[in-house]
């Protein structure tokens, strides 16, 4: 089948008829801007080195036209290919982009110069900025600020991503329509049962009307395409990475746990775009935008899950060990299966929904009024808001010894064990031994249902004010200033639903070992067949085991609606973990805009100076015992008086002078200077309210006070001090040679920190004793994040265009682009909870490089572009925060092919990641298994028409 789908695509494009040039739509030209329009890849690229020969700051543009159709499911694939820009893949596409060796933390982004809200929070709050959620069809153009200016809104250290939807007016013609169609398929769906076939549609308009007056865009995308992975990792849950163990005289490296998944499901962005702009003199112009988009993600996991491995009650019989003393194969078996409290090993089959839904939404309202020639004032409100939601809840199915239904006793099934086989860090091999058989109906019941809901918002509410005044001051040519002030409200609520025990249950001689059942007591803690609500599954590695329908089994358990989320006190992390962080900031800015000669050289830019003041307020409950706080009942009738309500938080402000100069040494040689002082916003959760506690004593009697928190406001802002220079040669016969060089003097970073009792006062972390407690009690231990010590990234880019233009026939349509960046940094971050050890800053790739080759004859147009990078730090989400971990290099490789005809109608062949490259991840053994994802190769066939 996958054969014959790709040779339809491909006979339906080589059947077209003779080559004539593809329509490239020019649009006008910013200077500001070095502009890449993705139609006609030839003229693309050349008009992006033309542009940035005139250009007066340091920045990479993506470029659409009058939404004429960007090729990419959304925008970040492609940013993904500019010089220094790479994307981290999530479920097989581009999310979250990194920018010169840093994250998404580290970058600002704007849709329509507004900060956005984003949705990127997975098990925590996040502030980077999920660029899927943004599909490149509604995007007519999108910016990378390298070197910052006064007027940009503050928060890009590693950069500013500007997004802009189309402005009406300044369409080419009155009306224009583009209707885009696409069938996709993906080759591996199939694979894991998931449906392989999808589409991408979107449709725009744009029209002018009442004498080039009035404008309108409108602009729908809608995305449905399979969610289908497999993967395997040498951890489960919090269970995670490698440690040594003694087994028999012998230290080797042995994993905490082993997952074998497959997931199936599918992906469904509905995207709405909407502009109108209304000049009813010559100077004046009104403008309101509006985007919104509903990104519904189906992700149903299934597996097997091999817990705590080096627990007590089993046996390991090693064999051979990799040269790290990574095990390569050994059989294992476990003795006694009822240890409890999940200290002893189990196996299980799991199945699991981790659906989320993310919604997002912007309003803009701009009002441009020209006073005088020279003087122009800029009003703009605007309100951007995101919410995400998560399921997060799991079914596990162990083997027990047969019993009827009525039965007090029950027990897991004694015989219970496996050999495993490495494949170096790609998918093992577990064989089941014992008799145990995870496919069986007779063996394999319900033992544990568990639900962890997770809700995130994040409301941007903003007023600005702009000023530009031209003026003849010598080399200044124009003064800018303005005014903007923000409230950014990031708030979360988390709640669990528990039945039974993830490690199994048990009732022996009525010695019965239940983890929870706090949520529906009256649902019976005892194994639940599974007959009506299972089938048989296999994912690559493991052995087949049972899948459950995870709806069906809870409605019949539980009853419909009785297996929500709840706030219970018996887990009192859902009401720390629940609590909203608000940010009210204030920001005054003036630039100068130069225009001058320095010794015959002729040199434009900027200077200007941007000051922030900013209010940060965290709510949440505050642990403060002794019944001394106030009585709060949890969703299960349950009371505690331990907590009080807290809003605590610093004020503080940053002044971020900023400069920008050009100089035009010839005709063909260009050098950029930028510096500036720029500030960036720590990561959410890491900053949220809410503190949990206990109360014990020291060794003498003295009662000690405890905290433990997700994160702290106190922290302070990532504040950088950073230089960019740029030289650019450009050729007579098309095309241009650029290196340019960066340096970051970041001052502090966060890390999280464990502290012992009495190793640090708790004064100096934004809390204190609460009066409740006993006059002499002292500082215990503190669980938080803190700032760390910084230092700097320091990189090059270089970045060449050629086309073969003198070569004859079509061979003149051949050209190449090509850009490499080296970046290295000094900065590091605590390992967290795989090893321990400090690690790089998240994001950095020394090496990444990208190539694209292109060859544009008359009506056809084809490219084929390889991008590649160096293993870099990745933020992995845990239960309830993020621990870094390495991911591994990578290259992949994307192909479009299209054909246009005269009458507006083009067609289009599109195959992405070509090389279907897995992502790898690394857990503190690099030769053996980390992580393994596998998401397919994704094809599209479609037609373009535009009128």
């Amino acid at each position: 089948m996958k054969k014959t789908y790709l040779s339809h695509c491909i006979a339906a494009l080589t059947a077209t008829a003779s080559l004539s040039s593809i329509n490239v739509h020019a649009q006008e030209q910013d200077a500001m801007l070095e502009e890449v329009v993705v139609t006609g890849i030839r003229s693309s690229i050349l008009n992006s080195v033309a542009v940035k020969r005139d250009a007066d700051t340091i920045v990479e543009v993506v470029d659409a036209g009058d939404l004429s159709s960007l090729p990419d499911a959304s925008i970040a694939d492609s940013l993904g290919r500019l010089p220094g820009v790479t994307t981290v893949r999530d479920s097989g596409q581009s999310s979250q982009l990194n920018i010169r060796g840093m994250n998404g933390d580290f970058i600002q982004t704007t849709l329509n110069g507004r900060e956005q809200a984003t949705t990127s929070s997975e098990t925590e709050s996040l502030r980077w900025m999920a660029f899927d959620q943004y599909p490149a069809e509604l995007i007519t153009q999108a910016a990378v600020y390298k070197s910052p200016k006064a007027s940009l809104v503050e928060g890009g250290v590693a950069a500013t991503v500007e997004l802009k939807t189309a402005n009406p007016l300044d369409a080419a013609k009155d009306h224009t329509v583009n209707l885009k169609a696409r069938l996709s398929y993906n080759d591996s769906a199939e694979d894991v049962g998931a449906d392989a076939n999808g589409n991408r549609l979107s449709a725009s308009y744009i029209g002018k009307f009442l004498d080039d007056t009035l404008g309108l865009s409108l602009g729908y995308s809608h995305l449905d395409q399979p969610n289908s992975f497999i993967k395997a990792r040498a951890s489960a849950d919090d269970q995670l990475g490698y440690s040594e163990a003694e087994i028999d005289g012998r230290t080797v490296q042995l994993p905490a746990a082993y997952q074998f998944q497959a997931g199936a499901g599918k992906d469904i962005r509905d995207s709405y775009m909407a502009t109108v702009v209304w000049e009813p003199t010559d100077n004046v112009q009104l403008s309101v935008d509006y985007f919104a988009t509903t990104f519904e993600s189906e992700d149903i996991r299934h597996g097997v899950t091999i817990g705590a491995l080096g627990g007590p009650g089993s046996t390991l019989t090693p064999g051979a060990t990799n040269s790290q003393g990574a095990l390569q194969d050994f059989s294992f078996v476990i003795d006694d299966v009822h240890q409890t409290s999940r200290t002893g090993p189990w196996i299980e089959s799991r199945t699991e929904d981790q659906s989320s839904q993310a919604d997002s939404s912007a309003i803009g309202i701009n009002l441009e009024w020209a006073i005088t020639d020279g003087s122009v004032l800029t009003l703009d409100y605007s309100e951007s808001s995101g919410e995400k939601t998560r399921k997060d809840r799991l079914a596990t199915m162990h083997a027990y010894e047969s019993f009827e239904a009525g039965d007090t006793e029950w027990r897991e099934r004694a015989a219970q064990g496996f050999t495993f086989s490495a494949n170096g860090d790609e998918i093992p091999t577990v064989a089941l031994t014992q008799g145990l058989d995870l496919a069986s109906f007779e063996q394999m019941r319900l033992g544990r249902y568990e639900e962890y809901p997770h809700l995130y918002k994040d409301d941007v509410q903003t007023f600005k004010v702009d000023f530009t005044q031209d003026v003849e001051w010598g080399s200044v040519k124009s003064i800018e200033a303005g005014v903007r002030l923000s409230e950014r409200t990031f708030d979360s609520e988390r709640g669990t639903f528990l039945w039974g025990s993830r490690d199994g249950i048990h009732n022996i001689g009525g010695d019965q070992y239940c983890e929870d059942n706090v949520s529906n007591p009256a649902v019976e803690c005892s194994p639940i067949a599974l007959d009506d609500f299972a089938s048989v599954g296999s994912v690559p590695g493991a052995p087949d085991h049972l899948v459950v329908n995870i709806n069906g089994l809870a409605d019949e358990i539980f009853g419909p609606g009785n297996y929500t989320g709840r706030k219970l006190w018996s887990r009192d992390w859902t009401f720390v973990e629940s609590g909203a962080l608000i940010e009210d900031t204030k920001a005054f800015y003036i630039m100068a805009n130069i225009d001058t000669e320095v010794g015959g050289i002729p040199v434009t830019g900027n200077v200007g100076v941007r000051h922030v003041k900013s209010d940060v307020k965290a709510e949440g409950l505050v642990y403060v015992g002794n019944d001394a706080g106030t009585t709060i009942e949890d969703d299960v009738g349950a009371t505690n008086s331990n907590f009080i309500e807290g809003s605590y938080g610093p004020e503080f402000s940053d002044t971020l002078p900023s400069l920008n100069l050009n100089f035009e040494l010839t005709d063909s040689d260009y050098v950029r200077l930028g510096a500036a002082k720029v500030l960036g916003r720590p990561p959410v959760g890491q900053m949220k309210g809410g503190a949990g506690g206990w109360f014990d004593t020291t060794d003498d009697g003295t009662p000690r006070y405890n905290v433990w928190t997700k994160g702290t406001p106190y922290l302070d802002p990532f504040r950088a001090t950073q230089l960019d220079v740029s030289y650019e040669h450009y050729f007579e016969d098309d095309g241009a040679v650029t290196v340019a060089g960066f340096y970051k003097k970041i001052d502090t970073l966060v890390q999280a920190r464990n502290y012992a009792p009495g190793e640090v006062d708790f004064e100096s972390l934004g809390f204190s004793i609460p009066d409740s407690a006993p006059e002499d009690t002292v500082p215990g231990a503190f669980n938080t994040f803190e700032n760390a010590e910084g230092g700097y990234i320091r990189g090059i880019e270089i970045a060449g265009t050629k086309t073969f233009s003198n070569l004859p026939g079509v061979w003149g349509g051949l050209g190449a682009t090509a850009s490499y960046s080296y970046t290295e940094s000094e900065t590091e971050v605590g390992g967290g909870a795989l090893t321990g050890e400090s690690v790089s800053l998240p994001g950095l790739s020394e090496n990444v490089w990208s190539t694209t080759l292109f060859w544009d004859i008359d009506n056809f147009s084809t490219h084929l572009n390889v991008r590649s990078r160096d293993e870099y730090v990745l933020n992995l989400a845990i239960p309830g925060s993020t621990t870094p971990v390495v991911a591994k290099a990578y290259t992949t490789v994307d192909f479009q092919v299209s054909y246009a005809f005269d009458m507006g109608v083009e067609l289009v062949l599109q195959a992405n990641n070509l090389t279907d490259e897995p992502n790898k991840q690394d857990y503190g053994v690099s030769s053996a298994l980390g992580e393994y994802n596998q998401y397919g190769r994704q094809f599209y066939l479609g037609v373009n028409y535009s009128f």
